[in-house]
């Protein structure tokens, strides 16, 4: 088979940077909408008496949210309490109890909640310039922690300095910006460690034709995929979102690896690989109990990952490009006819296991949640 070790090639990174971006702040300061980009700004303010503010200025050039964050995506209602004595805020729940508190030095506001999740799914959002957190509130680590499954299109998280109760890890792909802009200065800012890198050229084979149609757009346009229409025709992205209902697709076969033969062939069999560096088998079933896919940067050619119940595959294309020659070698196919002899009425229901205990001893396998 050959040492895959000589076809490690160059590292590639996280899709960070966007064409499309936006601005999340959660609590309003005086001059914190001062600064808004030519994009979506969305501002989080549950307090009543900072939206009194918020509308006093008659501006219609973001969103305002009226809810507080919270960790879960469930819709509820809830009392934020407002400490005066530590200009906190803390919840029912957080662990606090207001007896043996000063009572005429606690406020409280009735809410409704919401989490990161929610606001970037009803916005479509593509890309987060920032999420910038005002609020000195004692959840505060758990929602940096919400973010986590959406890093790899979120650029910086800033929290500001007056934040008392600011204690836990930041996110592994994030560090702590030393020179920033003086518009940040109140801020402690930590910046995604891929954010200067350019997005890597991928295209997205879809193999079912369950499609949830809202989840697989914002999918292609976090990553600005291509994608395979059918053996004939690449579709570029930005081009690639109006063509999803227009898929072609062939009747999947019952034997798993004629499936991945099929698909890497609409790529590599007609020239259309050109430029790429990712190439990736997806399952729009996917998004059924997902609500984002991470794809893993940065990428190695002896590396394949994958996500067996969704029939997810993905890696670089020369890694691709060696899966799809080693499946159609003679070697294989010899593998294959000896496992149709030993299991031949078992086989096609087999076949998935074949395929994987095959190629986890050429490649290194990485199973993805």
């Amino acid at each position: 088979m050959g040492d895959v070790e000589k076809y490690l090639v160059k590292q590639v990174a996280s899709p960070i940077v966007s064409s499309k971006s936006c601005k999340i702040i959660y609590g309003y300061k005086p001059g914190c909408l001062d600064n808004i980009l030519d994009s979506l700004v969305i501002l989080i303010e549950p307090r009543t008496d900072r939206i009194d503010q918020i509308q006093s200025l008659k501006r219609k050039d973001f969103i305002l949210i009226k809810k507080v964050l919270v960790k879960t995506n469930v819709l509820a209602e809830t009392i934020l309490y407002h400490d005066k004595d530590r200009d906190s805020y803390f919840m029912k729940g957080d662990g606090l109890v207001i007896n043996g508190m000063n009572l005429f030095n606690i406020k409280k506001y009735q809410v409704y909640t919401t989490s990161i999740e929610n606001i970037i799914k009803e916005n479509t959002i593509q890309n987060i310039h920032s999420f910038i957190i005002n609020m000195n509130i004692e959840n505060c680590n758990e929602i940096i922690q919400s973010v986590e499954a959406y890093n790899h299109i979120l650029s910086r998280i800033c929290i500001n300095k007056q934040i008392a109760n600011y204690q836990c890890r930041i996110l592994d792909n994030f560090y702590c910006e030393k020179e920033i802009d003086k518009t940040l200065e109140q801020y402690i800012v930590f910046a995604h460690k891929n954010l200067h890198i350019e997005l890597p050229k991928i295209v997205v084979y879809l193999c079912d034709t369950n499609k949830r149609l809202k989840e697989i757009t914002l999918f292609l346009q976090q990553y600005k995929m291509d994608l395979v229409i059918n053996k004939e025709k690449i579709v570029p992205y930005p081009e690639s979102i109006k063509y999803i209902d227009n898929i072609q697709m062939d009747k999947p076969s019952k034997i798993y690896h004629e499936n991945i033969i099929h698909n890497l062939g609409c790529i590599f069999d007609t020239n259309n690989s050109y430029e790429l560096d990712i190439i990736i088998q997806f399952n729009p079933k996917y998004f059924d109990s997902k609500n984002t896919l991470q794809i893993m940067y940065p990428l190695l050619d002896n590396v394949v990952y994958i996500n067996k119940v969704f029939d997810i595959i993905y890696g670089t294309k020369n890694c691709m490009f060696m899966l799809y020659q080693i499946l159609k070698s003679k070697y294989f196919t010899d593998y294959i006819e000896e496992k149709i002899v030993e299991k031949k009425t078992l086989f096609k229901i087999f076949s998935k296991r074949y395929f994987y205990d095959y190629i986890s001893k050429i490649f290194v396998i990485k199973e993805i949640q």
